[in-house]
């Protein structure tokens, strides 16, 4: 009977252990269905720019009042096909991580003042810039997760080149990136 007692608890102790969390209540939130490696961006670009891209992802912070989550491909500034930052400024609060819950993307206009982000989109291969200055911007920028070292998100936006009169819609983007 001590046997069977013996077992029985170790199976619920296992069971229990399996399903503890990992003090991130949030972490998991919608991700079931997104895998997102660590320290990686993805998404789907169209329009003046067409494909599927992915890259490396990082966060900076810059002074105490801009946050950034940028990411490009390729090895060498030579080999780079695109490069895309989203930018978050932090008007009356010292620079922190952002709370998960969805935020506005928009020109440096629209979110002055209210909590959002600005994006520049880069075309290396063709040196064009989407989304920077006065050119039009709209979609926005979820975030999943912003704990255990690791911030997570998903996006979606359209820019226009003012310019060039060109425009991109950017889909299915993803991101991980580690948070020093």
């Amino acid at each position: 009977m001590k046997h069977v007692m013996r077992i029985t608890l170790l199976t619920l102790f296992l069971s229990f252990m399996a399903c503890s969390n990992d003090d991130d209540s949030n972490d998991n939130t919608g991700m079931e269905d997104i895998p997102i490696p660590l320290n990686e961006m993805s998404f789907d670009i169209s329009g003046a720019v067409e494909g599927s891209k992915s890259g490396y992802c990082y966060v900076l912070i810059v002074g105490e009042s801009s946050y950034m989550v940028s990411s490009n491909d390729g090895t060498s500034a030579a080999d780079q096909t695109f490069g895309i930052t989203l930018y978050k400024d932090f008007e009356e609060d010292p620079v922190g991580n952002p709370a998960p819950g969805t935020y506005p993307i928009g020109t440096v206009v629209d979110v002055s003042g209210i909590d959002g982000f600005w994006v520049v989109y880069t075309d290396t291969q063709n040196d064009t810039e989407f989304g920077s200055g006065t050119d039009a911007v709209s979609g926005s920028l979820t975030i999943i997760s912003n704990t255990n070292n690791e911030l997570k998100g998903t996006f979606e936006f359209t820019a226009t080149n003012n310019q060039t009169g060109e425009s991109i819609q950017v889909t299915n983007g993803k991101f991980s990136a580690a948070i020093d």
